[in-house]
């Protein structure tokens, strides 16, 4: 054989045009069967790039015919045109392609087909022509029986011409199950440069099956011609992953419809909404201690505080509905949960207490297309208060801590397999509120008040399992609101021992904004990409009506029903209380 020049590093990675199609190629697959894939690189499915060796050779490491085993073995330190026999005045055209190994084992890589005396390299990963050293695996000029690396022709491949049977190129090499390799085709100096040329016939023999892929903006072109916005972050992630492009391409999925659907099954969980699932369990809590301190000085009825010291507890459930918005599904999400108190009187014009709540809150996505479920575990530790400013006048506060526990699942079907999760969040809150009654006459009492509401969750950040190569490995995030209200109370005493009351109240989150999460799939750890949320409305209206019958006993017990609306939201709450005064 012959000593060959071929192009090594520094190449301008600007030369390196997009390709924008899938290609695949399906084998059945035994146990310990060798599978045969195959693919003819065309102008429908890949570009002819071009490298100059005035750029690629001088002062650069490259890699060259060996002309003992014809094989290219690694030359360092070329410093110039004439260590290189006149090379750096050449010109080199390539074409690539790329493929996950979905199975372990020794494979060979050949050229079946070229205009020209070809030479084919295997990169680990993905190929840059501005570094031509980096992944390099190995590669190879010419195909001789006898000699390294292939002693014979795999069964079923049919050599054609590279100018020559004998100059169409075999190498062997051994991959790794998960990893993305990338085979780059080129020829044999300068004098071929015109005559390189589609097509290129390529083939893969080994233990598994191999699916061609050539990266590109399709799974992107079918979620933008659906109008799917929430999902073009994670298509631009999959396209610019050939093991991810290559799930797709073998999944059979047919049409931008299929496609777009597949992509909206692969976004993280609950689309970002899980937060505002959490923050209606918290408000649902929120609002019974609220019913606590309302109380001072008798300013409502039904919820009063009787005595100097009292305990307390409340179990309740809420139901709430988040309806599709944004482009984003929504979700329905059912809390059932129980409070438990004490608080007492300090002096005259103070009372403070305590209290510790759970909540456990199931959510259910309501996609069909991308069916997703969370369960939510609420702890929190809360003080709260009250301060008589006058006979009817008081300021009422509290302060809570706590921690949720969330295990989520997100059903992939194209894939048929269950993304599964498991995460902690924080969560923090506290509110200060100012309310004055007006007594109407000597049973009836009107309470205007105006509040103002800080809370703050934090999710930590999660792997996902079950899924493979679209595990998502989700940042941390965090969110806010500041809700500023307005609300009045009338409350009603029937008789010595049953009262009624009732409240309407609209408030503004200042702090309203879309929710985000940003993730990265396990198959493109490199590309995260930020999916966008649901963005709810800043304007909200709560009321709610409540029932409260003091027992022989002494026994306080308070029925009562609570909503919030927003748009597209509403979230409902049940609770029944038991207090008891010493």
């Amino acid at each position: 054989m012959y000593p060959r020049e071929k192009w090594g590093a520094g190449q301008s990675a600007g030369k390196l045009k997009a390709i924008a199609l899938l290609m695949t190629i399906t084998f059945s697959l035994e146990a310990t069967a060798q599978v045969l894939s195959t693919i003819s690189l065309t102008t429908s499915n890949t570009t002819l790039n071009t490298m100059y060796a005035s750029d690629v050779f001088l002062g650069e490491s490259v890699y060259r015919s060996n002309t003992t085993q014809d094989a290219l073995s690694y030359l360092s330190g070329v410093t110039s045109s004439s260590t290189m026999g006149g090379a750096a005045t050449e010109a080199y055209r390539y074409a690539t392609v790329a493929f996950p190994a979905l199975t372990s084992g020794t494979y060979t890589f050949g050229q079946s087909s070229a205009p020209v005396d070809t030479v084919i390299y295997v990169y680990s990963g993905a190929f840059d022509p501005s570094n031509l050293s980096q992944n390099f695996l190995t590669g190879n000029d010419d195909y001789e029986s006898g000699i390294a690396p292939l002693a014979t022709i795999p069964s079923g491949v049919a050599i054609g011409t590279c100018s020559s049977t004998r100059q169409c190129p075999i190498v062997k090499t051994t991959l790794s199950s998960g990893q993305t390799y990338t085979i780059v085709v080129s020829h044999w100096g300068s004098y071929a440069y015109d005559d390189f040329s589609l097509p290129l016939g390529i083939f893969v023999y080994g233990p598994g099956s191999v699916t061609f892929v050539q990266s590109g903006a399709q799974v992107l072109d079918s979620v933008t011609a659906m109008m799917n916005s929430p999902a073009t972050g994670a298509a631009r992630s999959i396209d610019s992953s050939p093991s991810l492009v290559a799930l797709f391409a073998g999944a059979g999925l047919s049409g931008d419809r299929a496609i777009s659907n597949a992509t909206t099954q692969t976004l993280p969980l609950l689309t970002g909404g899980s937060m505002v699932a959490a923050s209606s369990a918290l408000s649902g809590i929120n609002r019974v201690i609220q019913a606590r301190f309302e109380a001072n000085r008798g300013m409502s009825s039904g919820n009063a505080f009787i005595g100097d010291r009292n305990v307390w507890a409340k179990p309740f459930g809420s139901w709430a509905e988040q309806s599709d918005r944004n482009g984003v599904a929504g979700f329905k999400a059912d809390t059932a949960g129980l409070a438990i108190g004490a608080d007492g009187a300090v002096n005259d014009n103070l009372r403070v207490g305590a209290a510790f709540a759970y909540a456990k809150a199931n959510v259910d996505g309501s996609s069909s297309i991308a069916p997703h479920d969370a369960n939510v575990d609420v702890y929190q530790l809360i003080a709260y208060g009250s301060y008589a400013l006058d006979e009817r006048t008081e300021v009422n506060f509290q302060a809570d801590v706590g921690q949720n526990q969330n295990k989520g699942k997100r059903t992939i079907a194209f894939t048929n397999t269950t993304a599964s999760s498991s995460y902690d969040s924080q969560t923090a809150h506290v509110g200060v509120g100012l309310a004055r009654s007006y007594p109407l006459n000597a049973k009836t009492t009107v309470t205007p008040s105006v509040r103002a509401d800080y809370t703050w969750i934090k999710d930590d950040s999660y792997l996902e399992k079950g899924a493979g190569l679209l595990n998502l490995d989700v940042d941390s995030r965090s969110t806010e609101e500041l809700i500023l209200s307005l609300d009045g109370k009338i409350s009603h005493q029937v008789d010595t021992q049953t009262s009624m009351s009732a409240n309407l109240g609209v408030g503004y989150d200042t702090l309203s904004k879309r929710t985000s999460v940003t993730a990265s799939f396990a198959g493109a750890p490199g590309a995260a990409f930020t999916t966008e949320g649901i963005s709810p409305s800043p304007w909200l209206a709560r009321g709610g009506a409540g029932l409260t019958h003091v027992t022989a006993g002494g026994t306080e017990i308070t029925v009562r029903y609570d909503a919030e609306y927003r748009t597209d939201f509403l979230n409902q709450t049940a609770s029944l209380k038991a207090n008891w005064t010493f």
